[in-house]
Protein backbone atom coordinates (compact mmCIF):
# COMPACT_ATOMS: atom_id res chain seq x y z
CA UNK A 1 0.00 0.00 0.00
CA UNK A 2 1.79 3.78 -1.33
CA UNK A 3 1.27 6.69 0.46
CA UNK A 4 -1.57 7.65 -1.81
CA UNK A 5 -4.02 4.75 -1.26
CA UNK A 6 -2.99 5.15 2.52
CA UNK A 7 -4.05 8.84 2.55
CA UNK A 8 -7.21 7.20 0.72
CA UNK A 9 -7.71 4.59 3.28
CA UNK A 10 -8.34 7.68 6.00
CA UNK A 11 -10.38 9.80 4.16
CA UNK A 12 -12.69 6.86 3.76
CA UNK A 13 -12.76 5.86 7.23
CA UNK A 14 -13.77 9.61 7.78
CA UNK A 15 -16.62 9.47 5.70
CA UNK A 16 -15.30 12.75 4.04
CA UNK A 17 -14.89 14.05 0.65
CA UNK A 18 -12.04 15.37 -0.96
CA UNK A 19 -12.85 19.06 -0.56
CA UNK A 20 -14.25 18.35 3.03
CA UNK A 21 -11.06 16.22 4.11
CA UNK A 22 -8.98 19.23 3.00
CA UNK A 23 -10.92 21.46 4.98
CA UNK A 24 -9.93 19.85 8.09
CA UNK A 25 -6.53 19.68 7.40
CA UNK A 26 -6.03 22.95 6.00
CA UNK A 27 -5.40 21.91 1.71
CA UNK A 28 -7.53 22.74 -1.09
CA UNK A 29 -9.41 19.74 -2.82
CA UNK A 30 -7.09 19.72 -5.87
CA UNK A 31 -4.41 19.10 -3.66
CA UNK A 32 -6.28 16.47 -1.66
CA UNK A 33 -6.36 15.02 -5.23
CA UNK A 34 -2.71 15.07 -6.20
CA UNK A 35 -1.35 13.35 -3.22
CA UNK A 36 -4.27 10.58 -3.74
CA UNK A 37 -2.81 10.28 -7.08
CA UNK A 38 0.74 10.36 -6.43
CA UNK A 39 1.35 13.94 -8.00
CA UNK A 40 2.28 15.10 -4.42
CA UNK A 41 3.82 13.51 -1.17
CA UNK A 42 2.83 14.29 1.88
CA UNK A 43 4.91 16.27 4.13
CA UNK A 44 6.02 15.54 7.72
CA UNK A 45 4.22 18.79 9.02
CA UNK A 46 1.08 17.35 7.17
CA UNK A 47 1.50 13.78 8.85
CA UNK A 48 1.67 15.25 11.84
CA UNK A 49 -1.40 17.56 11.23
CA UNK A 50 -3.51 14.53 10.47
CA UNK A 51 -2.15 12.80 13.27
CA UNK A 52 -3.92 15.08 15.78
CA UNK A 53 -6.99 15.70 14.15
CA UNK A 54 -7.67 11.64 12.64
CA UNK A 55 -5.49 9.89 15.78
CA UNK A 56 -3.85 7.78 13.17
CA UNK A 57 0.00 7.18 13.02
CA UNK A 58 1.62 9.59 11.01
CA UNK A 59 4.85 7.53 10.97
CA UNK A 60 2.58 5.10 9.08
CA UNK A 61 1.38 7.37 6.86
CA UNK A 62 4.33 8.28 5.39
CA UNK A 63 6.15 5.03 5.46
CA UNK A 64 3.89 2.04 5.88
CA UNK A 65 5.30 0.78 8.70
CA UNK A 66 2.89 -0.42 11.77
CA UNK A 67 -0.56 0.23 11.56
CA UNK A 68 -3.04 3.38 11.02
CA UNK A 69 -3.56 3.67 14.66
CA UNK A 70 -1.34 2.86 17.37
CA UNK A 71 -1.56 3.22 21.50
CA UNK A 72 1.94 3.50 22.16
CA UNK A 73 2.79 7.50 21.35
CA UNK A 74 6.18 7.25 22.82
CA UNK A 75 7.74 4.50 20.31
CA UNK A 76 5.64 6.56 17.86
CA UNK A 77 7.91 9.77 18.61
CA UNK A 78 10.83 7.87 18.72
CA UNK A 79 10.80 6.41 15.72
CA UNK A 80 9.55 9.62 14.05
CA UNK A 81 13.39 11.23 15.30
CA UNK A 82 15.17 8.31 13.45
CA UNK A 83 15.51 6.35 10.01
CA UNK A 84 16.39 3.03 9.35
CA UNK A 85 18.07 2.47 5.78
CA UNK A 86 18.94 -0.66 4.34
CA UNK A 87 22.74 -1.16 3.70
CA UNK A 88 22.91 -2.52 0.13
CA UNK A 89 25.70 -4.72 -0.65
CA UNK A 90 28.66 -4.08 -2.73
CA UNK A 91 29.92 -0.79 -4.01
CA UNK A 92 28.47 1.68 -6.07
CA UNK A 93 31.75 3.25 -8.41
CA UNK A 94 33.30 6.52 -8.12
CA UNK A 95 35.03 5.43 -11.39
CA UNK A 96 33.45 1.84 -13.77
CA UNK A 97 33.59 -1.54 -13.34
CA UNK A 98 30.26 -2.38 -11.37
CA UNK A 99 28.02 -4.11 -13.08
CA UNK A 100 24.31 -3.29 -12.01
CA UNK A 101 22.50 -6.65 -11.76
CA UNK A 102 21.99 -8.16 -8.66
CA UNK A 103 23.02 -4.94 -6.59
CA UNK A 104 20.62 -2.50 -6.22
CA UNK A 105 18.26 -4.71 -3.91
CA UNK A 106 20.89 -7.33 -2.48
CA UNK A 107 20.46 -5.61 1.32
CA UNK A 108 22.76 -6.52 4.11
CA UNK A 109 21.83 -5.25 7.26
CA UNK A 110 20.08 -1.71 7.99
CA UNK A 111 21.43 1.52 9.14
CA UNK A 112 19.77 3.85 11.61
CA UNK A 113 20.47 7.27 11.70
CA UNK A 114 18.76 10.67 12.85
CA UNK A 115 16.93 12.40 10.94
CA UNK A 116 18.36 15.68 12.52
CA UNK A 117 21.46 15.24 9.81
CA UNK A 118 18.75 15.86 6.56
CA UNK A 119 17.29 19.54 6.22
CA UNK A 120 14.49 17.74 5.44
CA UNK A 121 13.23 14.48 6.23
CA UNK A 122 13.62 12.22 3.04
CA UNK A 123 9.89 10.55 2.35
CA UNK A 124 10.94 7.95 -0.48
CA UNK A 125 12.91 4.73 -0.24
CA UNK A 126 16.18 6.05 1.20
CA UNK A 127 18.64 3.75 0.65
CA UNK A 128 22.78 3.63 1.74
CA UNK A 129 25.50 2.01 -0.46
CA UNK A 130 29.54 2.40 0.27
CA UNK A 131 31.74 4.00 -2.69
CA UNK A 132 34.77 2.92 -4.34
CA UNK A 133 37.14 4.15 -6.40
CA UNK A 134 38.95 7.52 -6.57
CA UNK A 135 37.14 9.60 -9.43
CA UNK A 136 35.27 12.00 -6.70
CA UNK A 137 38.00 12.36 -4.71
CA UNK A 138 38.19 15.22 -2.69
CA UNK A 139 34.51 15.03 -2.23
CA UNK A 140 34.33 11.19 -1.95
CA UNK A 141 36.67 8.67 -0.93
CA UNK A 142 36.84 4.88 -1.02
CA UNK A 143 34.57 3.24 1.61
CA UNK A 144 32.68 6.56 2.07
CA UNK A 145 28.86 5.58 2.69
CA UNK A 146 26.54 7.81 0.32
CA UNK A 147 22.85 7.47 1.77
CA UNK A 148 20.73 8.11 -1.76
CA UNK A 149 17.00 9.07 -2.13
CA UNK A 150 15.83 6.29 -4.45
CA UNK A 151 14.77 8.06 -7.40
CA UNK A 152 14.46 8.12 -11.43
CA UNK A 153 14.35 11.47 -12.02
CA UNK A 154 16.60 14.69 -12.17
CA UNK A 155 15.64 17.21 -9.83
CA UNK A 156 18.09 19.46 -9.01
CA UNK A 157 22.18 19.48 -9.75
CA UNK A 158 23.94 17.30 -7.49
CA UNK A 159 25.58 13.90 -6.78
CA UNK A 160 23.30 11.29 -8.09
CA UNK A 161 23.80 7.92 -8.00
CA UNK A 162 23.32 6.65 -11.62
CA UNK A 163 23.31 3.78 -14.01
CA UNK A 164 25.79 4.76 -16.65
CA UNK A 165 25.98 1.64 -19.34
CA UNK A 166 24.69 -0.93 -17.22
CA UNK A 167 26.78 0.02 -14.40
CA UNK A 168 26.56 1.46 -11.00
CA UNK A 169 27.82 4.66 -9.99
CA UNK A 170 27.54 8.13 -8.00
CA UNK A 171 28.27 11.20 -10.10
CA UNK A 172 27.76 14.90 -10.24
CA UNK A 173 24.92 15.58 -12.41
CA UNK A 174 24.28 19.17 -14.16
CA UNK A 175 21.41 19.51 -17.24
CA UNK A 176 22.00 22.81 -19.24
CA UNK A 177 19.33 25.19 -20.44
CA UNK A 178 19.52 22.78 -23.87
CA UNK A 179 18.73 19.58 -21.85
CA UNK A 180 22.19 17.79 -22.10
CA UNK A 181 23.45 15.86 -19.36
CA UNK A 182 26.74 16.43 -17.99
CA UNK A 183 28.09 13.34 -16.14
CA UNK A 184 31.37 15.22 -14.05
CA UNK A 185 33.83 13.05 -12.26
CA UNK A 186 35.95 15.91 -9.74
CA UNK A 187 38.84 14.04 -9.89
CA UNK A 188 40.63 15.49 -13.34
CA UNK A 189 42.43 12.32 -13.62
CA UNK A 190 39.03 10.73 -14.39
CA UNK A 191 36.98 10.90 -17.58
CA UNK A 192 33.19 12.86 -17.57
CA UNK A 193 30.90 12.53 -20.17
CA UNK A 194 27.86 14.48 -21.86
CA UNK A 195 24.97 12.64 -22.85
CA UNK A 196 22.40 13.79 -24.79
CA UNK A 197 18.51 13.14 -24.41
CA UNK A 198 18.69 10.82 -27.40
CA UNK A 199 20.90 8.88 -26.25
CA UNK A 200 19.65 8.62 -22.41
CA UNK A 201 18.74 4.73 -23.30
CA UNK A 202 22.45 4.28 -21.79
CA UNK A 203 21.91 6.20 -18.84
CA UNK A 204 19.26 6.76 -15.95
CA UNK A 205 19.09 7.92 -12.55
CA UNK A 206 18.95 5.45 -9.51
CA UNK A 207 18.88 7.91 -6.80
CA UNK A 208 19.92 11.14 -5.14
CA UNK A 209 22.35 11.50 -2.83
CA UNK A 210 21.47 13.02 0.11
CA UNK A 211 23.95 12.68 2.72
CA UNK A 212 27.64 11.54 2.95
CA UNK A 213 29.03 9.42 5.83
CA UNK A 214 32.66 9.19 5.63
Amino acid sequence: MNMATRLKEIRAKQGLTQTEFGDKIGLKQSQIRDIETGKQKVSVDLAETMEKKFNIDGWWLLTGKGQMHSDDVKTIQKDKDTISMPLIRGHVQAGKGNDIDGIRYDIVETMTISKSLFKTPPLGSVRVIKVDGYSMVPMLYPDTFVIFDECHEFRTDGLYIINYDNELMVKLIQIDPRGSIHIKSVNPDYQSWTVQRDEQVFFSIVGKVLRVIF
